[in-house]
């Protein structure tokens, strides 16, 4: 157990002392934006590094133990939401040269709607991304005997440092390196399994049942509660897209990163890539997880969740173990720095107008970073909520952000698509869209993946009805 804290210790001095190395803070753009001068393909591996975080490590492998790798299907509507991204809405950031998304709202449909929905955008990060946090310290825990409150404690104030001071250039450089560690170490847990097996990778293929490895299911067959509530075909394209949609082209989490890029071009090549390689990571985070099936016989476990984190602590030698409890580090980090600075960035500029205050930049950079510490602060409180959740992580992670997310996409779309619109229609029809999806979430067997394209449907037509009734109202 010395040896593998010992591990992750290193790796967080190092992971810091990088990201201190790339920092840049010199300006609120420079501390947000990187002074937009971030190559696309950093820009590329930044938003794969925080979308995927370490639920991708510990709940997408438990997800595949217990019901195959069905969750495959959604990745390809991953890909067909980014381009929509790319085509639709990436060119009128760029030609807006916004410095957070909501702006384009404010130009649209006036500032109270940036501030509204970049309220809903804090909310709905602050929840998910505890989710996330909280998911990473279940290993820590098991392994060393804290209390789960040290454990995110711990996992918190190692990320805070860098994303403190070095701002968005630490955190897309730190990620890139974070995101090629813990792919590292999942291709080192699977080898493991064929070690302890004493078998090749055909022989742990060989091991696998053919089902689980059969990731397309049509849905067909079962009525309409297999077709829309469960893994399969159309609910991955479909959901998936709209998810994916919403996620990258209106969540300021992911978008900060394509800001950051030279122009829209390189913007697109970033969003678009992205969707490919997502494709191939959790391709290769469903076969570890079966591949730890095959190790365990098909064992069963009261929680997903727990799955990974057991192999770690029971199946690895000391120093392995450390290094795949650092790679889970960096799949948490990742995601908490973009976290971090993301809401930051949002609070700074769409919230308290940092940048039209008359201040010194050095004054202003200071501001940012007590925000960032603030932010820091809240997500590790809240991550405490989730102690007894007894969902897979990932799912609760997603269907928080589903929730406001089809609302959020509903705006975002009538504000490109449509002239004349009433701003408080539309924000009618974000209100209108999440409390759809909060209803069908309390009265009905809805599957999660169509959060989004629920809340969608229903804002766009409510807005357009409302709009609709307040030009009558005028005429």
């Amino acid at each position: 157990m010395t040896i593998d804290i010992a591990v992750i210790l290193i790796y967080i001095v190092l992971i810091n002392i990088i990201g201190l190395w790339f920092s840049g803070g010199s300006s609120v753009s420079d501390y947000f934006l990187g002074n937009r001068s971030v190559h696309w393909f950093l820009a590329c591996l930044s938003i794969v590094a925080t979308e995927t975080s370490s639920l991708s490590f510990i709940s997408i492998p438990g997800l595949a133990y217990a019901s195959g790798t069905g969750f495959l299907q959604v990745t390809f509507g991953y890909l067909a939401g980014r381009m929509l991204v790319a085509a639709f809405l990436l060119p009128r950031y760029f030609q807006g040269e916004y410095e957070t998304v909501y702006e384009f709202l404010q130009r649209r449909f006036g500032r109270t709607s940036r501030r509204v929905v970049s309220v809903i955008f804090h909310i709905t990060r602050l929840f998910a991304d505890s989710v996330r946090l909280f998911a990473t310290a279940i290993p820590l825990t098991v392994m060393t005997g804290w209390d789960y409150r040290l454990s995110l404690a711990v996992i918190g104030g190692a990320t805070f440092i860098y994303t403190f001071y070095g701002g968005i250039r630490s955190v897309i450089v730190t990620d890139a390196l974070q995101l090629a560690l813990y792919l590292f170490c999942v291709g080192l847990g699977a080898y493991c399994v064929m070690d302890e097996l004493s078998l090749s990778l055909g022989g742990v293929f060989a091991l696998i049942p053919s089902a689980d490895l059969a990731f397309v299911s049509s849905g067909l067959g079962g009525g309409a509660a297999k077709l829309f509530g469960s893994y399969n075909l159309l609910t991955g394209i479909v959901g998936g897209a709209f998810l994916s949609f919403a996620s990258h082209g209106t969540d300021h989490l992911i978008v900060q990163r394509v800001l950051s890029c030279r122009d829209a071009s390189s913007a697109r090549k970033a969003m678009i890539a992205s969707g490919f390689l997502v494709i191939m990571q959790i391709a290769l985070f469903l076969l570890f997880g079966l591949f730890i099936k095959a190790l365990f016989g098909g064992r069963h476990f009261d929680s997903s969740d727990s799955i990974v984190p057991y192999f770690i602590v029971n199946h690895l030698p000391a120093g392995l173990r450390g290094l795949m409890l650092a790679g889970i580090f960096a799949a948490a980090m990742s995601t908490l720095s973009s976290s971090i600075n993301s809401l930051a960035s949002s609070t700074a500029l769409d919230l308290l107008r940092l940048k039209e205050r008359r201040l010194s930049e050095r004054c202003k950079v200071a501001a940012a970073r007590a925000i960032a510490f603030f932010w820091t602060l809240a997500i590790i409180g809240v991550s405490v909520l989730f102690h007894d959740s007894k969902n897979p992580l990932v799912e609760v992670g997603l269907s928080i952000s589903s929730v406001t997310y089809g609302g959020v996409l509903g705006i975002f779309v009538l504000g490109r698509f449509t002239d004349g619109m009433d701003p408080r229609a539309a924000l009618f029809g974000v209100f209108a869209g999440v409390l759809a999806v909060v209803s069908a979430m309390a009265f009905s067997s809805i599957f999660w993946l169509w959060y989004v394209a629920l809340g969608f449907g229903v804002c766009v037509a409510a807005a357009l009805a409302a709009s609709k009734a307040v030009s009558w109202g005028l005429r």
